[in-house]
């Protein structure tokens, strides 16, 4: 299923991008769950070939696509947008190593052009227990549903228009290392030099000139460990991050600033079988900063558990419940108010408590022609209310129709009101190729 961070979900404060319904990134760290990195675009595979000469196989897909959108993610009031995106994955793949390569591109009314054309770029060598990987990754941490605390590696473009949520997240440079300990244990190791900041919205930083909201890049080197356990019922890690945080923030010093703090996160999640039909699962992490948080901002915890209902035909029913807790700090430094705003907004700090609650039902792509999902999280005290939907209808092994919608209402200055200009409905007509040799 599809995941993303309460923070870079609604705090994409900008971006609105709540959920989700099928991870679409690579996971460096082997789960229980499918990842789309191993399961492409699902698209006819044209032109197969049963003999790989020498064991080497070449596998991909590309696609095209027209996209029509009511506005922007940009917390403006622009109004409809048109516009054509492309992608290329391909895999090249041998007895114990493979490389793979995605590509993205679109016109700049989907503001694509933020982000780099090359998604991800890696090689891979497996040899015994222990898996090397190198070059432009995703990495999507998190066992919960729809909102993960402990997703902290992969930035997003919080302007791409996109029927997928998971499509906006970007790729990052990094290293990594896995090795099994056990039949049901393994550790990963992580090492990202210049791990880069999400994109935010452009209304926060493109009517400041000295801003470049799409070039942030941490000043030093990111480390990430995770201990995962898999055993019959029961999927569990631990997690651990040093480093810079994938939200940048803001800050005011002879001029407006925008950079990435350094960050400890501990992490923990889980997912539990309870029967052929039911489901338990729970994420938490705590973020601290290293030095003098950003203004406005405080070391914070997040909490999530959910459980699920498995119903016949595909049909998954979730209710989840989402705690969040931030400190409130004096800053150090007198602070503009637009600056303390813009923190709090992206990074989902509002309020220095907030509870939530997260109902949802999806349908699995693999039941039928229609798949998606539809939720609605509604915050307490009257705080704000999100609804959205995602849908896919497959009109042949081809073509596919997508659309996207999501409303946002609550008071101005909570953490959901906050994105009532990031109302959206988007279509996108796609049609998809594939091959394998």
């Amino acid at each position: 299923m599809r995941r993303m961070t309460l923070a870079a979900a609604v705090a994409a404060a900008s971006c609105a991008s709540l959920p989700a319904m099928a991870q679409a990134g690579v996971d460096v760290v082997a789960t229980t769950e499918p990842n789309a990195e191993s399961t492409p675009e699902h698209a006819a595979t044209e032109d197969v070939f049963e003999d790989a000469a020498d064991g080497v196989r070449w596998s991909g897909t590309a696609s095209g696509a027209a996209l029509a959108a009511s506005g922007s993610r940009d917390l403006d009031d622009v109004g409809s947008r048109l516009g054509v995106a492309a992608r290329l994955r391909s895999e090249l793949r041998g007895e114990a190593w493979r490389g793979l390569i995605e590509a993205v591109g679109g016109t700049r009314q989907l503001a694509y052009d933020d982000a780099p054309v090359l998604r991800q770029g890696f090689v891979e060598y497996t040899h015994g227990p222990l898996q090397l990987r190198a070059g432009r990754q995703i990495v999507v941490w998190g066992r919960a549903d729809r909102l993960n605390p402990t997703d902290n590696l992969s930035p997003r473009n919080m302007r791409a228009l996109v029927s997928d949520i998971d499509e906006d997240r970007i790729g990052t440079d990094l290293v990594s290392a896995r090795l099994q300990l056990h039949e049901r244990w393994s550790l990963a190791a992580l090492h990202l030099p210049k791990l880069r900041a999400s994109i935010l919205p452009a209304s926060l930083w493109k009517p400041l000139p000295s801003l470049h909201g799409d070039r942030v890049r941490a000043a030093g080197s990111t480390n990430a460990l995770r201990l995962d356990y898999a055993g019959n019922g029961l999927d569990a890690s631990l997690s651990a991050v040093r480093g810079y945080s994938i939200l940048p923030a803001f800050a005011y010093a002879a001029g407006p600033q925008l950079a990435q703090a350094q960050v400890r996160v501990l992490g923990a999640d889980f997912s539990a079988s309870l029967g052929e039909r039911w489901g338990l699962r729970g994420e938490i992490a705590d973020t601290r900063f290293e030095g003098p948080p950003p203004p406005g901002l405080g070391d914070h915890f997040y909490a999530v558990l959910g459980l699920e209902r498995h119903f016949d035909g595909g049909w998954l029913g979730l209710a989840q419940y989402v705690h969040r807790r931030a400190e409130r700090p004096s800053p150090a430094v007198a602070q503009p108010d637009f600056v303390l705003r813009a923190n709090r907004a992206v990074w989902f700090q509002n309020h220095a408590n907030s509870d939530a609650l997260y109902l949802g039902l999806t349908r699995a792509p693999l039941e039928g022609d229609l798949s998606g999902d539809v939720g609605l999280l509604q915050t307490t005290h009257g705080r704000g209310r999100a609804w959205f939907a995602n849908l896919e209808y497959r009109l042949d092994d081809r073509w596919s129709l997508l659309a996207r919608w999501q409303h946002f209402t609550g008071p101005a200055g909570s953490d959901l009101g906050a994105l009532r200009k990031d109302r959206l409905m988007l279509l996108e007509l796609r049609r998809t190729w594939g091959w394998q040799r």
